[in-house]
């Protein structure tokens, strides 16, 4: 969540009046992450997240509405996403798409504090999720597969761009690609595709809200659970302790298929290079200052992808306890 777009008051009001709300009394941006651009609203007496989405089409748009009116139907902890008067799930502005959310109560965790009992409970939503996707018939590619990972780094050559720690990745970057090519087939369905720390909100010890499904697609469950191991699991290291609880929390809502267990390191390989390459791509290249950009360091997911490459298949199943 960046600043790419600039709005004035008047624009705000104009996103908001046709979900039947007044002009704000208060806005906020909100400048983490790196997708698109959000607003915290203050109108009515109520509080708001307005996003608007970055060169999303409508299709992108209309395929994350269906998961958010899915899973919140199925009582699952997603944001409320408001409809406008005439039904539509979101609504022109700047010559982009906005949705409006409701305001999900909870608090982010810092990484220390993602210990094994939080990571048992991420896990139960993860695998109460991919439970829920056996009933979900809406479908949509990985927005970020091989094909926008090669582009990325393609476009790192000659030089990573004149950054010596980039052109240093480069070879292990390429051959972590071309191992991509021929990513096991698993059992897939409805995935998250972003399950990170700052997108899980926390009620004590209760996952209250799980945020940004931007990235959710019909995708290999072996990916989504690829993505979270490496974003809660690892410190300076990947944990035992916590890799080992996610994946006891997710069996204890779904069954974890044989095919799924055999597909894990490799797509746990994938993940982390194609976040490795996406922040490089959207943070270390970025082309708006840091007031507009929290940013985030690229290496952290190379360390990642290093530790996977040197733990081997047996070394991740042993890892995970499975």
């Amino acid at each position: 969540m960046a600043l790419y777009t600039d709005l004035t008051p008047d624009e705000i009001a104009a996103a908001i009046r046709p979900f039947g709300l007044p002009a704000p009394d208060r806005v906020r941006p909100e400048p983490k992450g790196s997708v698109n651009t959000n607003f915290h609203v203050w109108a009515g007496g109520q509080r708001f997240f307005l996003r608007i989405n970055e060169g999303k089409t409508e299709q992108d748009v209309a395929f994350e509405a269906e998961v958010q009116r899915y899973l919140h139907e199925a009582r699952f902890p997603v944001p409320h996403l408001h409809l406008a008067d005439d039904g539509r799930s979101f609504v022109p502005v700047a010559g982009k798409l906005a949705m409006l959310f409701a305001y999900s109560p909870g608090e982010e965790i810092a990484r220390e504090d993602a210990g094994p009992e939080r990571c048992r409970r991420l896990g139960e939503q993860l695998g109460r999720l991919h439970d829920l996707a056996a009933g979900f018939t809406a479908t949509r590619a990985n927005p970020y597969g091989l094909p926008r990972v090669q582009g990325w780094i393609a476009g790192l050559r000659p030089d990573g761009e004149g950054d010596p720690a980039v052109a240093a990745a480069l070879p292990l970057l390429e051959d972590e690609l071309a191992r991509a090519a021929s990513l096991p087939g698993a059992p897939q369905g409805l995935v998250h595709g972003d399950l990170f720390i700052d997108n899980v909100l926390w009620i004590g010890d209760r996952v209250s809200s799980i945020l940004d499904w931007e990235m959710s697609c019909v995708a290999p469950f072996a990916y989504d659970l690829g993505v979270a191991v490496n974003a809660w699991c690892y410190t300076d290291r990947y944990d035992p302790a916590r890799a080992a609880a996610l994946v006891e929390g997710y069996r204890a809502k779904r069954r974890l298929e044989p095919e799924t267990v055999d597909a894990l390191h490799a797509w746990a390989r994938y993940a982390a290079l194609r976040f490795t390459a996406s922040r490089i791509h959207a943070f270390h290249l970025a082309g708006i200052g840091a007031d507009r950009l929290a940013w985030k360091d690229w290496r952290r997911y190379r360390d990642r992808l290093v530790a996977l490459r040197e733990l081997g298949e047996r070394g991740y199943r042993a890892l995970l306890g499975v």
